[in-house]
This record gives structure tokens, sequence and C-alpha cells, in this order.
């Protein structure tokens, strides 16, 4: 050994780098190999023993400054044999040069002395290299992975583990596999390693689900042109990529033929170096390419004689810096051997790239004419889906509970307890309004009520009459539920009188609740084959309706009771009506005899009355996203939730610090993870996470009974345990398809197998376990989901060129603060107005999840080298912009103290008074941490306060009021102000809808005060009973004055807050007022100085108007007492309430006088309103008024993007801050 050493100076070699330029190879004269000899004779455990010397040597660690960088070990195993080890690092030798090395040891032990004069010294073979440099042909290389849209890496481990040695596995896949290749091969006239090669490639095709595919592989890097180079021992071995891109419908041999020319040229620049190859690749430089080789060993001989000695069973055990390599050894019989990191890659999956490996290689050379993605499909694991459990209709299950049980609770809304046969009796008595009016099996009617008991008995009610339902969620924008109308096209809508008015125009026929009275009987209820259509985010700018059967509702809710094994008892429900998690509480609540408990809007804003509401009815299960579930843990008293047996977590990911915290809180309490899309009837799996002690997110489990769910690759085949691919989801559960979209539906749902299941490809990605335990990774398309709501961002897109002026947008998911969020960036200055347009477009035309956090403008989108957009850039540069904050900084410690709370909650830093917590990233869910801290701080404030006070100034302002007792800017007063204080103008905006409010407040921004005075129509506000507008605007006014706003004021008024902004710029002075704008006032109203009319109008019509006042006030001694009572006994009647602030604001208009002013006053009249008429109150008494006649009925005003962007103009120029439109 020692002769082999001192005739070779690589072996010889070590390396400096400290002190030089760049590092050094350093040649010793003389060195001394480390030999170590033991004894291993009469052990019966030697294998055991050698695997453990193995395993130890590959932690040898070397001192690269001290050759030899070797070791040898040689063990005596019985009298005549020896095991011999030599350890080498691959810095001076590689797996040839140990052959040559072995032979020449051999040879010397024989007493050959080999003719070393003719063998070239490592040395020679750098001097050739430097002869050669450049060694990289960067625009070679640089074109060879153009491009290349994301490196070919393996998925990163769930829990890393700690540094260890790798691992082999070996197998031999036979004889007949090794002469198919090599007939393949010749066929095609190319070489083997061509079609091995390309194997490895289709199989990291499979595994990553990427067409475009990048490994490592190794190169002699022997020069020809050196004589006798391939005696020469040392490291000529170098690691380049190979690039093969595959289109999955080209025929193999087309593929194989492909590859064989690009490797040829590729070969010719195989003395590259890699990190400089790796930098010519289009992603940030230090990105790795690949981390998975591919080796060819070529013929290696096994047993070999030198004169006494027979080498029998000769290994390398290779080991390198990738966590996994394929070594492939052609033989007479084709060997391979996978090596891996345990800390990266299990052994499962390893064992299974052999395996897959195998599979692919049979196909291609069994058939090189088929496309690439027929090759997986004849070997795919078949589709067994569960037994489906026998299963009635919900509506056959919920009236044999109301007939078991007709006394039972059956809902408590807000307003309301319906026992089951008061249910039941509601429900048959809407399918009898239904029937009266001409219900058809075939039609689909919207239910446009609000959330409550009346809804669901809808629900049933149109289920009964044998048509299927849409609930539809009024508050979303008008634009939205014209879009879902125009989809559906009902020919009738359920709705109630107070709730008609948040309807777009529509040609259908409304059925209201009101007419309420004949049932049809029992023996009528007919059902149809169509349940309910969810509408959920579309790709094109609308929504996508997902049509229900009836037998897969049946079945999805017979599931649960398989599943979870009891039912419900109480449950509360907190989701939308309009979003499918909804189905799960209400049908299986009310199929299996429990109490279905509705939790109001945004119940959980207010935790204390969540956990009142929690407590007082005993819930015992819920259904909710997993940030709310933990945002309720953390801030629901924990005594007041000591009833809940099953919290349900669904819509998004899970945690595992959810599990850790309901075992602390409720260590009773069993968590489950539910998952499923609309498109599969609200779940298709579920798992168990009360005891999840994992360190990612909690696997989404295993699918529920009448149901198949599993991974797809992008050939449409069965993915392989550990496989990332596409969730499938079959069986008995799967939706019919997309109302009126055949395209959709031919694109997402299919077939599969013989039987051919119904299938639906969900768009999500996964991996699933031997056991088809299914982890959840995200999306492969555009699609995301906040707050449990799935989102398309080209949904959101579309929406925003509507109005960007041909500018290029782009939608993102932000991931900064934990939470995922939108933003949208416009290509246009940071500056630019088109960002407050697009903002503003959006939120009237779409629901509130979809939403941008942020909308930036950004001057010039980043690209790729491939010229698409860099998306991780452009998110840096709009997180950037984000944190960009100006304006002044906290004047007192509690604004300090707020801007910290900003800053710990959202995992960001806060640095004005003006900073706005949503802008900062904040949402819905973060308002209850952010709650949940203030209360540990004495910072007290309710999470629905932040929707109102956003900034740090306001909410400091707010948490101030509260500290002195002062509600006066609570969220159920009669004021709410927005960036209060002195020497602001100040926006009154009275009677009109939240939406108009938080329009108008975003398109003035932060340098004017905006006063939102809410109607009296609003729920829980007071009927305003023997209140005149005087009064009113009196209040109003103290209230602002508390404020500090001391204007100038600009007054707008929707209804009956014409006549009270009316009033508020008499008793403010005219000097006070920059201008006035009335949206559909009333008409009969008189003027306070009637010499501005004409004769007929100061006199006939005047004491016509008068002496109805009279008549009216009259009657109102008798109807105001009766309605006040009637009020008195049914609180929670709603429509009564309207009806009494209708009769009170009646009763107001007739004792109001229009006074003179004679600053400007801009009119929108809708329809028919002649409260402007020539000589009338109004026409006479605004000096200075400009009309504008709207083609519209009177509650749009309200609910209509581009009439709020022209009253939003008008504000604009009544401020100063733009010019209005002509009249």
């Amino acid at each position: 050994m020692e002769s082999l050493v001192a005739s070779n100076d690589a072996l010889r070699a070590g390396f400096v780098w400290k002190g030089v330029k760049q590092p050094v190879q350093v040649v010793q004269e003389k060195v001394h190999v480390p030999w170590t000899e033991l004894d291993w004779t009469g052990h019966s455990d030697i294998e055991h023993k050698a695997d453990d010397l193995l395993q130890r040597e590959q932690l040898r660690q070397f001192d690269l400054k001290k050759p030899p960088l070797m070791a040898v070990t040689l063990i005596k195993t019985s009298q005549d044999t020896w095991r011999f080890v030599w350890t080498i690092h691959h810095l001076i030798s590689d797996g040839w040069s140990t052959r040559v090395a072995f032979q020449e040891i051999f040879a010397r032990y024989n007493g050959e002395n080999p003719d070393d004069a003719s063998i070239p010294s490592f040395k020679t073979y750098l001097a050739w290299l430097k002869k050669k440099r450049p060694l990289t042909d960067i625009a070679f290389w640089t074109d060879y992975l153009a491009g290349l849209d994301e490196p070919c890496l393996l998925p990163e481990p769930k829990a890393l583990g700690q540094a260890t040695t790798q691992v082999s596995h070996s197998e031999s896949l036979g004889q007949d596999l090794m002469e198919q290749v090599e007939a393949v091969a010749a066929s095609l006239k190319i070489t083997p390693n061509t079609v091995l090669s390309a194997a490895w490639a289709l199989v990291l095709r499979r595994q990553r689900q990427q067409n475009d595919v990048v490994f490592g592989t190794t190169t002699a890097g022997r020069p020809a042109e050196i004589p006798n180079i391939s005696d020469t021992i040392g490291a000529f071995v170098s690691t380049l990529p190979v690039r093969l891109k595959i289109d999955p419908s080209q025929p193999v041999d087309v593929f194989l033929k492909n590859h064989a020319r690009t490797e040829m040229e590729r070969l010719k620049h195989e003395y590259a170096a890699l990190a400089d190859v790796q930098n010519c690749s289009p992603f940030p430089k230090g990105t790795p390419l690949f981390d998975t080789l591919f080796v060819n060993e070529g013929v290696q001989p096994t047993d070999s004689t030198f004169g006494e000695i027979q080498v029998k069973d000769l290994k390398t055990a290779q080991f390198s810096n990738y966590p996994l390599s394929l070594l492939v050894t052609p033989n007479r019989t084709l060997g391979v051997e996978v090596i891996y990191d345990p800390a990266r890659v299990n052994a499962e999956t390893a064992r299974s790239c052999i395996a897959v490996y195998k599979q692919v290689l049979s196909a291609i050379t069994a058939d090189p004419s088929q496309p690439i993605n027929d090759v997986m499909k004849n070997r795919a694991r078949s589709v067994q889906v569960s037994p489906a459990p026998k299963a009635e209709t919900v509506v056959q299950r919920f009236l044999h509970c109301a007939k078991a049980a007709p006394g039972a609770a059956a809902i408590t809304d807000a307003e309301q307890t319906l026992s089951y046969s008061d249910l039941a009796a509601r429900a048959r008595q809407i399918a009898f309004l239904l029937r009266e009016a001409g219900i058809q099996p075939s039609d689909i009617v919207p239910i446009a009520l609000p959330r409550g008991a009346d809804a669901i008995a809808a629900f049933l009610g149109v289920m009964m009459s044998g048509a299927a339902y849409v609930p539809l969620d009024l508050d979303y924008p008008q634009a939205r539920l014209s879009q879902i109308m125009d989809t559906v096209k009902p020919r009738l809508v359920i709705s109630a009188q107070a709730s008609r008015s948040s309807l777009p125009e529509t040609s259908a026929k409304l059925v209201l609740l009101e007419a309420l009275g004949k049932a049809i009987p029992l023996t009528e209820v007919t059902l149809g084959p169509r349940a309910y259509v969810m509408f959920t985010s579309g790709s094109e700018n609308k929504p996508k309706g997902v049509a229900i059967s009836q037998a897969a509702l049946a079945v999805s809710t017979a599931a649960r009771d398989k599943v979870y094994g009891t039912a419900p008892e109480v449950y509360l429900l907190l989701s939308s009506l309009a979003f499918d998690s909804s189905v799960a509480g209400i049908y299986w609540t009310l199929c299996t005899g429990g109490h279905l408990v509705i939790a109001s809007k945004n119940a959980e804003q207010r935790p204390a009355a969540l956990g009142e509401l929690i407590s007082r009815h005993g819930v015992t299960h819920t259904l909710c996203l997993p940030g709310l579930a933990q945002a309720m843990l953390s801030s629901v008293p924990p005594q007041d939730l000591q009833s809940l047996k099953v919290l349900i977590a669904a819509g998004e990911a899970l945690y595992p610090a959810l599990s850790r915290d309901l075992q602390r809180v409720l260590p009773n309490c069993t968590l489950v993870n539910e998952y499923g899309p609309t498109e599969g009837t609200v779940w298709c799996t579920s798992f168990d996470a009360t005891s999840f002690d994992g360190d990612q997110f909690v696997p989404i489990g295993k699918a529920i009974p009448g149901t198949w769910v599993g991974i797809f690759d992008s050939d449409g085949v069965p993915a392989d345990p550990g496989v990332v691919g596409e969730i499938v989801v079959a069986g008995k559960t799967i939706a019919d398809g997309y109302l009126c979209d055949s395209e959709q539906t031919k694109d997402r749902f299919f077939e599969i197998g013989p039987e051919r299941i119904r299938a639906y490809r969900t768009g999500d990605l996964g991996t699933a376990d031997v056991s088809g335990c299914i982890t959840f990774l995200g999306r492969k398309d555009k699609q995301i989901k906040i707050r449990g709501h799935r989102v398309e961002l080209s949904e959101i897109e579309a929406t925003a060129q509507v109005v960007s002026n041909d500018r290029r947008v782009a939608a993102l998911a932000l991931d900064d603060t934990g939470a995922k969020t939108i933003a949208l960036a416009v290509e246009c200055p940071a500056n630019d107005p088109v960002c407050n347009a697009v903002a503003r477009h959006i939120e009237a035309s779409l629901p509130d999840p979809l939403h941008p956090r942020l909308v930036v403008g950004i001057e010039k989108f980043p690209v790729l080298p491939n010229g698409k957009l860099d998306q991780n850039t452009l998110k840096s540069m709009i997180l950037q912009q984000s944190r960009t904050q100006t304006g002044d900084a906290p004047r007192d410690t509690l604004e300090e103290q707020i801007a910290a709370l900003f800053s710990e909650t959202l995992k960001t830093t806060c640095k004005t008074r003006d900073a706005n917590f949503f802008d900062l990233g904040g949402d819905s869910l973060s308002t209850i941490a952010a709650y949940t801290l203030g209360q540990d701080q004495g910072i007290q404030f309710e999470p629905i306060d932040l929707f109102s006070y956003p900034t740090v100034a306001e909410l400091a302002k707010r948490v101030t009021a509260r500290r002195a007792g002062d509600v006066f800017l609570g969220n159920d007063s009669t004021v709410q102000i927005s960036n209060p204080g002195p020497g602001k103008t100040t926006v009154v905006i009275a009677h009109c809808s939240v939406q108009f409010s938080r329009y108008m407040a975003r398109s003035l921004g932060p340098d004017h005060s905006v006063v939102h005075i809410p109607s009296h129509r609003t729920k829980g506000t007071p009927v305003p009973f023997g209140r005149s507008f005087n009064d009113l605007a009196a209040e109003a006014i103290a209230h602002m004055e508390q404020a500090g706003n001391s204007g100038p004021f600009v007054l707008c008024g929707y209804s009956a807050g014409c006549p009270m902004v009316l009033e508020m710029a008499r008793q403010l002075g005219q000097q006070n007022i920059l201008g006035l704008i009335l949206l559909d006032p009333p008409f009969k109203m008189i003027g306070a100085e009637p010499a501005l009319q004409p004769l007929y109008f100061r006199t006939y019509k005047r004491w016509r108007y008068i002496i109805k006042g009279w008549k009216q006030r009259f009657r109102s001694k008798r109807t105001v007492p009766e309605i006040k009572c009637a009020i008195a006994e049914r609180p929670d009647a709603e429509e009564l309430r309207i009806r009494g602030v209708e009769i009170a604001h009646e009763l107001a208009v007739r004792a109001f006088r229009v006074p003179r002013l004679d600053k400007p006053a801009h009119i929108f009249l809708s329809q028919g309103n002649p409260s402007l008429a020539a000589g009338d109150a109004l026409d006479t008494h605004l000096t200075d008024k400009h009309f504008y006649k709207l083609d519209m009925k009177h509650d749009e005003l309200m609910t209509r993007s581009d009439v709020f962007s022209k009253i939003a103009s008008v504000l604009s120029e009544c401020t100063g801050l733009g010019s209005h439109p002509k009249t």
C-alpha cells in the first residue's frame, strides 16, 4: 500500500486554502498510510460488525491539510479469509481509479513492478486542463439551461434529521431487462446509457411532476488525447447537469433519439466546472439546479485472482453530497443501487425508486412507440372506492326526526328558536308557496334571506318542492349577486320584505315569507334529483356554480355517522350559509335530532359574547377554520368552552400548534382535520388530530365511506406512496358538474377505470403514505384559500383589468405574516391613482375574501431570463413598499403601546400613528389575536373595533373613550368616525350602506375625517319614535365635536339621511359647509322659506302637505303605540322594527322644513323621483345645485360600483381633491 501511494502523486495530495488567493493542491513527498488490523475470527455477527464499521468510516473526518486522505482497515474473519476496507476521500480518487489502484496493489503484492513510466501522472492531467481554460463554455451552458422554470429538487423533509450516514439498497433487475435495453438501443442506434439515463429522467418526472427534468451525472473526465490516461489514479470524475425536456405526448423512441443527440453535444463540454454551470441557470446565484445523481458504473468485475489471492465481492460503497443517487451497473444482468440520505429520503421512497425505475424501463423497452404519458398507465394501481353507507335523503331523515321528537329544539338563531315540528311546518309552507308559483323539478331557487332559521326552512322547503336551492350571501356586492343570478336564471326567488332591497334587479318572481300560510301535506313532499347549487370563485371573472345531487348530499351526511360514531347534540354554525362548510352542520345536526345554533354574523369578533353563546347552549360540536379555532381558544374564556366535545377544523391547512393548544385548554375535546372541495360535497377525508405531535402540516387523512381519495400524477395515473401529485376524489359524493359550464365540467370531472367511477381533479397537491393517509401540500394553479374561501387569483386579475387602463396586473398570495393574504400589483408608478380605482372596483365587484390586502403600483414588473414574471422578486417589492411608512410617530404612551401591539401581532414594524392595521397585513383572524394580546397588556377594545378604527391613532382614541366611559364611537352607536380630529375636512355620510361608506373613505384617504351615521334600518339600531331631524342632527354634531371634528364639512345623505344632513348644514352654519350631496331624497318635503317658491307651491301644495302631516300625526297616536307594543312582544321580529322605522321617518319628514342653502348641492335621483320638480322645496331652497339622473332603482344607489365611482368623483370635487362630472 505504501508503494502504491509513493508512486501516485494524487494519493499524496492535500489541500491548503488559508493564506492563499485560491485553494491549492499540495503533494507531499512522503506520507504514512493509516493502517488498522482487526481479528474477528470466531465472531458470529461479522456482517453486523462490518455494517457498523462501514457506517463509522462514512463519518470519518479527514484533515484536508494532512495527506494521505485515506485509511485502511484489514480484518481477519477466518484462517484464510480477510476483509479489506479502504476509505478514500473523493478529492483524491474516483471509482475507476479505485479499481486501477487495486490491480496495482495486488500486482505489487505478487512482486510485479508496473511500468510507471508509461502511465501519465495526475499532474500531467492538471497541466492539460490548465491549457484548456476556460473550461466552461458560458454561452453553451446558458443556452442549455435557458427556459428552465424551476430547479429539479426533492421535496423538503417534514422534519430534518440529524447528520447521519447514507444508506444504500441494491437489487438486480435481471438479465432479460438488460437484453431488452441493449436491443432497443441497437435498434435506435443509441447507447444503452441513453436508455438507462432517460428512464431515470422519467422516474424523476413522475416523482416531481415536472416535464423539464434536471439531474446530475458523472463524467469520466479522462481525455483520450493523453495516452494511457485510463491507468492514472486521481480524481477525474466530475458532476454536471443533464437536462431532459419532456413532451408527454411524444413517442418514447423520438424522446430517446432527442436525448442521445443532446447528450452528444453536452459531452463536448464535460470538463466544465459545476459551480460555473450553476451560474448559467436562470435562477438566483447559489440556487442548486438538482439534488439527485445518476451514475453508470460500467461493467464491473466482482471476482478477480491475483496469484494466491482471490478477491471476491469487490464492492465500492460510494457516498455523495446528494440526498439521492441511482447507480446502475450494466453487467450481464442489470444491477441498480440507490444511495440516500435518511434525513431527506425515507427507506420506503428509496426502494420505490428502484421499483418505478424497473417499471419505466420495462415499459419503454417493451413498446418504444408509445407516448410518454402512457408509459405507466398499464402499471397503475387500481382505484377501490370504499362502500357507501346506506342513506336516505336529508329531507327524509329530517322529517323522521320531526316525527320522533316534534317538540325538540331544532334551530336557534339571534331572533328565535324553532322546534322540529315548527321547522318542518315552515318548510312545508314555503314548499306550498313554491307550488302555487309553479315550481318545476328543474328549477334552481335563490334564497335571499339573512343567516337564520328562516333561511334553513327555505332550504328544506325548496327541496321538498322538488327543486334545488342556491344560498345568496346578502353581504356580497351587487355585481357578484348579479353574476350568480345571471348564471342561475331563476324563475322564482325566496326573500322577505326586509331583504328584498339587497337583491339585484331580476325578472324572477319574488316569493316572500310574509305570505306564508298553507303547507303541503307530508304525502306531497317530492324530492328532485338535485339538492343545491353552491357558488365558488371562478377563473374567468365569474363564479362557478357547483351542482350537488340529493344522492351525493345523502351519502356525505351519512358518512359523518360512520366516521364520528356519535351525533352532535348541539352544533354551533359559524360558517356563511353561502359557504359549503355550513352544509355539514345543517344537515348532520337536523338529520340526527340535534340542536343547531346559528351564530350571528362576525360572532368571532366578540369573543366574550361568543363564549357566552357556547356556554348558554352547551355547544358540543362546531366547525371552523383552523386559524379561527386557534384564535377562539386564545380569546374566549376557557370556562365557556368546556361543553365542546368535537372541534372540526376545515378550509385551510391545520398546524400542529392547534392540537397542542386544544389539549391544554380542552383536554376532553376531539380535534378532527377535514378536507374536501365543494365539488366533493363538503368533505372527502378526515384525520383525528387530537394527539398529533408532528412539526409541520397535520395530514388531511383518509377517504370517508363512499369515496376514494388519492394522488394522481400528471399523466392521470394513481401515483405511488410518497410521490407528490394532484389530489383526486372519486365516488358517490362527486358533484354533477358546474352549472351552465360544460367546458369547465369536462376539464375537472372525469371517470376512472372500467367501472367508470365519477371523479374530480381538485387542483390541490398532496402526497399519500402506504396506508393511504394524505398530506395536503398546496395548489398547483393560481387558486388559493383565504379564510377558507376558494379564491382564484386570475378572477381578481380579470376584475382589475376592467379599470386598469391596459396596465399589467398580477395577483399574488403573500405569507408575510404567517397567514395567507392577497396582494395586487399594477404596473404603474407607486402613487398612480389607478391603484385606488382598481381597489375600489374590486371592493364593489367581488366578495370580501377576494379583496386584496394591498394594491400597489410597481413601476416595472421584474421578469426571469425566460421572460416570465419573477413572482418571488415581485412579492419582495410589494412587501418592501407596504412596509414603507410615512407620517408622524406615535404621540403618547398609549399610541406607542398600540403600535407595538400591531408590530407584535403582525410580525412587522409599525412606526407611525397613521399606520393601518390591515395595510400592515391584518385580517379578521389577526384582529382576534390583537385583541387577545391587548387584553394581556391592559389595552381594552373589541376585535370588531379594528374595522372601524384601524389606525394606531384611531384605536388609541377608541381605547381612551372606553376608559373614560364614553361610547359615542362604538359600533352600535349613533355615529362612527374614522380619522377623527381637528383641522381635517369632515365628510358626513348619513344612512348609507357600510359598503358605500368604506368606498368613499378609501377614495378620500387618511387626510379626511369620515363620519358614518348608520341608517335606523340597521339591525340593532333603536327605532327613532318621536325623534325629529332637528334632534338627530344635533346629536350627531355633538358627537363630532366631542371627537374634535371642527370642519369644514361635506354632507352626504341617502333617502331619509337627506333631511338629516340638510338640518346639520343649517345647525353648523353655511360658512362651515363646503358642499352637500343628496342621494334620492324624499319628495314630500316643505320649504322653510315659502317666499322662495312660486304661488302654487307656497300656497296650495304647501298646505296640502301640511294637512296630510296633521292627519298622519293624528293616526300615529294609534299606530305608533300598536307597533311599539308589537315590537316589545316580538323584539326579534325584524320586519316589525323596519315598519316602525318607516313610520318614524315619515312623521319626521312631514315635520321637517328644508332650509335655504347657497353652497354647492349635488342631487342624484333614481327613476321616478320627483323631489327636484320645478318650484318644489329642493328646487327653490338649494340655490347652487347640480342634478344627476340615474337610470336605476332606489336601492341600487347603495350597491352599484359605477354609481359609487361617480359619487366619489363629486365628493372629491366638494373636498377640493378633483373635479366633478358634468351634469
